[in-house]
């Protein structure tokens, strides 16, 4: 629904963008503990889609009790500003994905960045992961075929970077890995406390 917002406690979804081709690209998978909503729920109309992945559980707020909640409590709509920051850098990344990587390089930054999303919700040890997408939905999100995405796997394989197994995705060398995609972690600053008054 357009008019609210979800945040997803279990489960994985994606939002993507269907062309009039048939084609889809998928500009964002959703983890669980990420918000659904932004920014489709402050548009009138629906600009993106969302599907489920897998079973979702998830708290529904509407958008008017979620606004009326942030004039009572500010402290709600800021913490909401945090979370578009976040959803923001990461669409700029996936925008240089795109225009400016390799396959390679995209499948690289995208396997580290699920991996430190993961991680963030205690979803990925230190450097392994269960990837809960299937190679249809990676490809969707790196504008790639699946034969294409298929081959760069091996790639990441042959030069001993990932091995994976099972849908289970292990780091070998993960500094080579992050050179490759000119990758950078980023940790969100935490949200400043209120001042005190003197």
């Amino acid at each position: 629904m357009p008019d609210e917002i979800f945040r997803k406690d279990n489960g994985y979804a994606v939002r993507y963008k269907l062309l009039r081709n048939g084609k889809r690209q998928i500009l964002n998978v959703i983890l669980p503990g990420d918000i659904v909503g932004l920014p489709g729920s402050f548009y009138e109309r629906a600009v993106y889609s969302v599907t489920a992945i897998t079973d979702l559980r998830m708290n529904v707020c509407s958008l008017e009790s979620y606004v009326q909640l942030c004039y009572r409590h500010p402290q709600y709509g800021l913490a909401l500003s945090w979370f578009a920051v976040q959803e923001a850098a990461t669409y700029a990344e996936h925008v240089i994905d795109v225009g400016r990587r390799t396959p390679i390089e995209r499948l690289s930054h995208f396997l580290l960045e699920l991996h430190a999303r993961l991680q963030a919700v205690g979803r990925a040890d230190k450097t392994r992961f269960t990837l809960p997408f299937s190679q249809e939905v990676i490809a969707d999100v790196l504008g790639l075929s699946v034969p294409h995405l298929n081959r760069m796997m091996q790639q990441l394989r042959s030069e001993k970077l990932i091995s994976d197994s099972e849908r289970v995705v292990e780091f070998l060398d993960a500094d080579a890995m992050q050179t490759l995609a000119h990758y950078q972690p980023q940790a969100l600053a935490p949200i400043p406390l209120p001042a005190r008054s003197i």
